[in-house]
Formats: structure tokens, sequence, C-alpha cells
């Protein structure tokens, strides 16, 4: 069986896999399969369609038309057929690798079922000398996460910014196929719908999974898209939601999730409320500031009889600020995101990766001989 499933959802024709599929391509001893998933009435560009006709490592996959953006990441991983399974958008960039890494966890860790890893985070529409700097950890090593800590850090929103701390799920992450199967076996969503099934992914990785591995070193790029708030799809009665902003929408998966397995949501706390206020204060508009101020400050009203509402205190700035800082600080080696000419997330990508430790480093000989465990 493949070792790992590379899955990209394809949601438009305007999204134009072909350059990351190439890269991926490159690595011609890698261990992987790319499948590429689409909705019937997308029609891929010829010349990503002739590169998959002639490279039996990569898959087109036709999903219903019309299919939410929550469905065909389903569908994406109910066709992929290797060993671990991860899923990227087209404008990213994932580690070609990824697979070597799983491999060795399959040796040494083999009760590992679900690896995450630090991602880099790029805006393509960023300028140049104003961008923030972007931090390389200088550690590298694979290291267990306590479940415990991460549920706490996912569902209770402890130490969160506007949305939950959590590595793990499927997206630019990495689940055993076992631990997939288990995910696929929940019933398919039919009465809500969710512009972030990231955070569903997460969801349900987090309270399924055995053990949890997070590598230091970064092994994907992804290229920032904003969150744009989309009316809300179910029907129960639930005051946060995708149509007010990102914790919202967090919240809302958040809910379902613990809905469909009859546990009721205990996510309303101070922590949560800190990030409802990051995520208002992240609005530079004073308009769009005001509306989801507002917005948010009504439904915790409507919250639990609104014990919450007090702790919400946003402040407007109409401009944010940024980290300029290079060199190495706090155990990261902080550079300018425009590195090498860098536009997106895989040049990005391609670029620092020639500062960072190979991955056959990581997963090899080498660590284990100088006394350090990877994991």
């Amino acid at each position: 069986m493949t070792k790992l499933s590379i899955c990209i959802p394809m949601e438009t024709a305007a999204q134009d896999a072909l350059p990351l599929v190439r890269l991926l391509l490159e690595n011609q001893s890698a261990d992987f399969e790319i499948v590429l998933a689409k909705p019937a009435d997308t029609e891929l560009p010829d010349a990503l369609v002739g590169l998959a006709a002639g490279e039996a490592r990569v898959t087109i996959t036709d999903a219903p038309a019309g299919i939410t953006r929550q469905l065909l990441w389903r569908h994406a991983a109910l066709a992929a057929k290797g060993d671990w399974v991860t899923l990227v958008n087209p404008g990213d960039m994932i580690e070609s690798e990824l697979a070597t890494m799983v491999a060795y966890l399959d040796t040494n860790s083999p009760e590992v079922d679900a690896l995450a890893w630090n991602a880099f985070q790029i805006d393509r529409h960023a300028e140049p000398g104003k961008a923030s700097s972007v931090a390389i950890p200088a550690r590298y090593h694979i290291d267990k996460l306590d479940k415990t800590v991460m549920l706490k850090a996912f569902f209770y929103w402890e130490n969160s910014l506007s949305s939950p701390k959590m590595p793990f799920g499927l997206y630019h992450a990495a689940i055993r196929r076992s631990l997939l199967d288990a995910v696929l076996q929940l019933p398919e969503p039919q009465d809500w719908s969710t512009p972030v099934p990231q955070y569903e992914w997460a969801a349900k990785v987090l309270l399924f999974a055995n053990e949890l591995a997070f590598c230091a070193r970064p092994m994907s790029a992804i290229n920032i898209v904003p969150f744009v708030a989309q009316p809300p799809l179910h029907p129960w009665n639930f005051p946060f939601h995708s149509g007010i902003g990102l914790a919202g929408a967090v919240a809302e998966v958040q809910f379902h999730v613990l809905r469909e397995l009859d546990t009721p949501w205990s996510g309303g706390s101070e922590a949560f409320v800190r990030a409802l206020t990051i995520d208002c204060m992240m609005e530079t508009d004073r308009e769009a500031y005001k509306n989801k101020g507002n917005a948010y400050f009504t439904a915790l009203k409507e919250f639990e009889g609104g014990r919450l509402a007090p702790f919400f205190r946003p402040e407007f700035h109409d401009v944010r600020q940024t980290d300029q800082r290079r060199g190495l600080h706090d155990g990261a080696l902080l550079i300018d995101r425009f590195v090498a000419g860098a536009r997106d997330a895989r040049e990005f990508y391609t670029t620092v990766k020639l500062m960072m430790a190979p991955v056959g480093l990581i997963c090899g000989g080498d660590l284990r001989d100088k006394g350090n465990k990877a994991v």
C-alpha cells in the first residue's frame, strides 16, 4: 500500500495545483500518491489533466456537482488509499519527504496515529517592508504531546488567539489510516455546513486519536485566505456561528461535533470570550469592527443568561502592529517574509527548506547516535 496520500481539493477551475504537483513529483523516490478531488462540473487546466494522465502517482476524482467544501474534503479523504493521509489546498506547499517521516513513525512509534507540525503562514498579498517576520523554529525534533492538554487547548480555548491553537487534524497534518476510517464512520453531515472544515477534522481527530506526535520543523506552508463570514446552515439554537467571524465558526463546529456525540458544548469561558475579542480586534475597518463586535455581544447576551457578556471589551485599532525583528529570538530564527523574493507559500517554503534540518536527519540514525530521541 502507498505510504502517504496527499489530498488536494479543487473547488474551482481557477485553483491551479499544477506548480505544487510538479514540485512534489520531482521527488521520484517518495512513496506517496496525490489525490485531486474536484466537483464534476469543474474543468481542470489541460496541463494538469495531462500530467495526471501520464503519472501513476496522481489521481483525479470527481465529486458531485455543487458539492460544499466540507463534503469535497470528505470525498477526497474517501478516495485516498495511503497508510497515512493529509490535505492541503492548491496554493499551499507541503514537504515531499513527509512520507519518510510517517514511515519512521510506523517503525518507531506505531501507536501514534496523528502527526502535526509547524506550518508557515504566508500572505501572498502582503507588502514588502510592511509584513511581519516569519519564524523558523530552531528545534526540529518530533515529540509526543499530551492529549488532555490538546483537548483543553481546543475545546476550552486555553491560550487561544482568534481560533484555538490546534495543529492536529487532516489539513496540514497527517492521520493514520485506522484513524481516518474511524472519523469517516461518523455520520456524514446533512443538516449543517461549515466554511472551515479544517476545524471539523481537528475536533474529530483530537477526540478519536490514540497518540499525538508533533514535529517542530515546519513541514508545509499555507497560502493564507482571509475568513469570509457565511450565513450558518444548522437547525439548532446556538448563537455563535460562521456568519459572525472565525471564532464563531470554530465554536459552531465544536458544538456540532459534540452534538453528534451527545455531548454538551462546554467552551463558554473567559478564554473563549478573549478569542471573540481578538477576532473582533483583527478588523481594521471601523464599520466591520462595529458590526462584528455587536454581533458577538448579542450572541454572548443570548448565551447562558449573558454571564460572559461583561468580559467582552474589544478595542478598535486601525493599524495592526507587525513584528519585523530579524535573527534568533526565543528559540526561533526570524527572517524576512520576502526572503529571496518569495511571493507565495510555494516559493517561500522552497527557499527556507534549504535552511532547515533535512527530514532524513530527523528520522535517521544521526539523532539516535547523539543520544537524542525524535519520538
